[in-house]
C-alpha cells in the first residue's frame, strides 16, 4: 500500500494509519508531491537506525546516483540554486564544517540570552492584538518567531517589513503552482541578504550574519553561495517550523480546559509540556530525504542502493514500543525521548531556540488570556511533511 501524509483523515487522527503502517513492517511506501514514492520508517527503532548511520544513508545523492540535487531540480530558476546547497543536504565532512560555524550561536546559553528580548517582543505584539475574534497567527504566532530569528541573525528592523512580505508566500504553499510562485518571491530575499553581507564586510556588527561573513575555518571563509544557503536555511527553518509548534500547542490548550488549567497553574512543568506538544503533535512529521549508499536493510527490511528514504518522525513519536500510551497527551511525561527535533548529526540546530520561543509565546499569551477559546475548529495544513493548523482563530 502507498500512503499519503496529507490525507485529511490521517492528519486529524493518525493513530489507525500508524498502527497499519507498523503492522506492515519497519518501512512503508509514501507518495510525496514532486518527489514521487519513497520509503519511510514506521517505528522509533527504524527511524533511529536511519538517522544514526550518515555514512550508509546520505543526504547528497550525487556520489550514489550520479545525479546531484541541482540535476534533479533542473527546472529551478538559477537564482534559487544556492538553496540546493544548504547544510541540511550536505554529508560529512562538509556538513560538520558548516554546522560548526553556527553551533555556538545556537548554544543553550546564547539562546537563553534572547529570552528578555523575546518576552518584550511578545508583550508588544499582544499589546497591539485586538480583542474579540482574532487571527492569532497573523498578529502573534508568526511575527514572534520571525522577529526572534531576525534578532539572532542581526537583521536591522528597517528590513523586517520587506522580508516578511517577501517570505509570506512560503506559508501559503499547498500545491506545486504556489510553490513556484513562492520560489520566485525569494529572489528579493536573496538580494536583501547580499546587501547585508556587503554591509557586514564594510562594517562588522552584531548578529550571526556578520559573524558568518567574517568566520574562518582552517583558513578559509564561506563563499557568497555558501553564505546565502546558510543564512536562508537559518532564516526560513529558524522561524517557520516554530510557528507550527506554537500554533499546535495553542489549539491543544484552547481545546482542552483541563490541559489549559494545568499549563496556567503549573509553571514548573511547562518545559515538559512543550516537549509533549512536540512529541504528540509532531508538527514536523519527517526530515529531509536520504539515499541509501549501498544495498542494505533497516531492521530486516531490504533497501536497495540509491533508494529514497526518510524517517517518519510522527510514527516514531507514537510508537508504543518507545512510549507508554503514545496517543495520550501526558503533560508531565518522563522520560520523553521523542524525535520531534530529529536525531544524530543532523539533529535540529535551532531546537533550543524553538523551545524558548514556544515557552515565551505560550506563557505571555495565557498570562493575559487564561480562558481563551477557539472561535472555530482548526483545520490542518495541506502540506506534505507538516501536521499543523492551517490557521488559528481565537476568542480573546
Amino acid at each position: 500500500m502507498v500512503y499519503r501524509l496529507n490525507d485529511p483523515e490521517f492528519l486529524a487522527d493518525p493513530a489507525p494509519v500508524l498502527a497499519q503502517m507498523r503492522a506492515e513492517g519497519p518501512l512503508v511506501q509514501v507518495k510525496m508531491p514532486i518527489i514521487g514514492t519513497i520509503w519511510m520508517t514506521t517505528t522509533d527503532a527504524a527511524s533511529r537506525t536511519l538517522l544514526k548511520n550518515p555514512d550508509l544513508f546520505r543526504r547528497d545523492p550525487g556520489p550514489i546516483t550520479g545525479k546531484p540535487l541541482s540535476r534533479r531540480f533542473w527546472w529551478m530558476p538559477g537564482f534559487f540554486k544556492p538553496l540546493l546547497d544548504t547544510m541540511i543536504v550536505k554529508d560529512d565532512p562538509e556538513h560538520r564544517r558548516m554546522r560548526k560555524l553556527v553551533e555556538l550561536a545556537f548554544a543553550r546559553a546564547t539562546i537563553e540570552d534572547l529570552r528578555p528580548h523575546l518576552t518584550r517582543t511578545a508583550d508588544a505584539l499582544l499589546d497591539a492584538t485586538p480583542t474579540g475574534t482574532v487571527d492569532i497567527v497573523r498578529h502573534y504566532t508568526r511575527p514572534l518567531p520571525f522577529r526572534a530569528i531576525c534578532a539572532l541573525l542581526g537583521i536591522p528592523e528597517d528590513r523586517h517589513a520587506s522580508l516578511a512580505r517577501r517570505i509570506a508566500p512560503i506559508s501559503a504553499v499547498t500545491n506545486p503552482v504556489l510553490a513556484v510562485f513562492a520560489i520566485f518571491r525569494l529572489r528579493g530575499v536573496l538580494a536583501e541578504f547580499r546587501d547585508l553581507f556587503a554591509e557586514a564586510r564594510r562594517s562588522p556588527g552584531p548578529g550571526l550574519i556578520s559573524a558568518l561573513v567574517h568566520a574562518e575555518e582552517d583558513g578559509s571563509r564561506l563563499t557568497e553561495q555558501q553564505l546565502l544557503s546558510m543564512v536562508m536555511l537559518l532564516f526560513l527553518a529558524g522561524h517557520e517550523t516554530t510557528v507550527h509548534l506554537i500554533n499546535s500547542a495553542i489549539v491543544a490548550l484552547a481545546s482542552e480546559p483541563k490541559l489549559r488549567a494545568h499549563f496556567v497553574e503549573n509553571p514548573d512543568t511547562r518545559a515538559l509540556m512543550i516537549e509533549e506538544f512536540m512529541r504528540h503533535g509532531s508538527p514536523v512529521m519527517t526530515t529531509k530525504m536520504m539515499f541509501a549508499a549501498e544495498d542494505t536493510d533497516i531492521l530486516g527490511a531490504p533497501v536497495r542502493k540509491g533508494a529514497q528514504i526518510a524517517p517518519l518522525l510522527l510514527a516514531a513519536n507514537h510508537d508504543p514500543a518507545r512510549f507508554d500510551a503514545p496517543e495520550t497527551f501526558d503533560p508531565e511525561r518522563r522520560p520523553n525521548a521523542h524525535l520531534g527535533f530529529g536525531f544524530g548529526p543532523h539533529v535540529c540546530l535551532g531546537m533550543q531556540l524553538a523551545r524558548i520561543e514556544a515557552a515565551v509565546a505560550l506563557e505571555r499569551l495565557f498570562a493575559r488570556h487564561p480562558d481563551l477559546q477557539l472561535s472555530e475548529p482548526a483545520r490542518y495544513l495541506n502540506r506534505p511533511g507538516l501536521r499543523a493548523p492551517a490557521g488559528v482563530k481565537l476568542m480573546l
